[in-house]
């Protein structure tokens, strides 16, 4: 009985937190489950270096069409602001296309005046996280990154104002 208890409180604390407001504690990084749309807010911690807090996570179960231009984040983004989906995509206009044929999708809208660069570690069924290679945020711009493979959780980590190493 009392492991019954304990178990619907935690699945009812769950489920009221899942897809709260949040105002973390700013941190290096945090790792975001398959089916995620989060807003993070960048917080200094030097001139070029940034930690985050989470200020709001939801689910987001939807298939995205890859073939379609639709904007799944806002036009509009406020300062030292990220937001980001993670969910899955596929062209749904290709009759060819299987289930096999989904890809892993992270979208990210980068809110702050510069150009940020950070770091992704994925989780993939069966194996730790491993690093991956993902692109800098231009300011205000859309960003998609893509995987063809199952991926579990992503971790977003060590955000800085971007270094042009091709000067």
């Amino acid at each position: 009985m009392k492991k019954e208890t304990l178990l619907i409180v935690f699945i009812v604390f769950g489920v009221y937190l899942y897809g709260q407001e949040s105002d973390s504690i700013p941190r290096q990084g945090f790792s975001f489950p398959i089916g995620s749309k989060v807003t993070i807010q960048l917080v200094p911690v030097d001139s070029v270096n940034f930690n985050y807090r989470v200020i709001k996570f939801e689910a987001f179960h939807e298939t995205i069409d890859l073939g379609n231009d639709k904007k799944l984040l806002p036009d509009t983004i406020e300062n030292n602001i990220i937001e980001f989906v993670f969910t899955y995509g596929k062209y749904l206009n290709d009759k060819k296309m299987k289930y096999n044929d989904l890809q892993v999708v992270l979208e990210l809208r980068n809110g702050l005046p510069s150009t940020i660069e950070y770091k992704a570690d994925i989780k993939i069924p069966t194996k730790d996280f491993e690093s991956t290679s993902v692109d800098p945020l231009f300011h205000r711009a859309i960003n998609r990154e893509f995987w063809p493979y199952q991926i579990d959780m992503i971790a977003l980590h060590s955000f800085s104002k971007y270094k042009n190493r091709f000067k």
